[in-house]
């Protein structure tokens, strides 16, 4: 599949708009700071980071680049990626899935502290997502109902 660069600015163009508007956003995206819930404020700062590169690749495409497959392959691959996380957030949003109770919140904080000596190697296995991975888990143990 050959894109042509014009393509290339609307899908990247289009991918910006979804992630953060038209407009561009204050640098903190509304994260709290004093917030509990990590994974929430991780995946700020993640498509943050994506749409600020994405803004500067978009700014370094002119209309006459040749990109070799490979590249094109890997902004395909972005344009997916983008689009799949958009599509679970409207689904999560429509179905609903079930907040963390109170009680559960703060079990998920115990289970953080209890298990902090296995984050290392949720840093190792997943690098950069070891601690969203980390904590999405000490999640997952609070509704099940485990205790610290």
């Amino acid at each position: 599949m050959k894109l042509d660069k014009e393509l290339l600015r609307t899908i990247i163009k289009e991918q910006i708009d979804e992630m953060c508007g038209v407009q561009q956003q204050s640098i903190d995206m509304g994260v709290q700071k004093h917030h509990d819930d990590h994974e929430g404020n991780m995946a700020k700062r993640q498509m943050f980071k994506t749409a600020q590169y994405a803004v500067e690749i978009f700014d370094n495409i002119h209309d006459d680049d040749v990109f070799p497959s490979w590249i094109q392959s890997k902004m395909t691959k972005i344009a997916d990626y983008i689009g799949v996380v958009k599509h679970y957030l409207e689904y999560d949003h429509v179905m609903g899935e079930r907040k963390l109770t109170d009680a559960e919140s703060e079990e998920k904080e115990k289970l953080a502290k209890k298990y902090k000596p296995a984050m290392d190697s949720f840093k190792d296995q997943y690098g950069d997502e070891g601690k969203s991975v980390y904590y999405a888990t000490m999640t997952k143990k609070a509704k099940k109902g485990e205790k610290a």
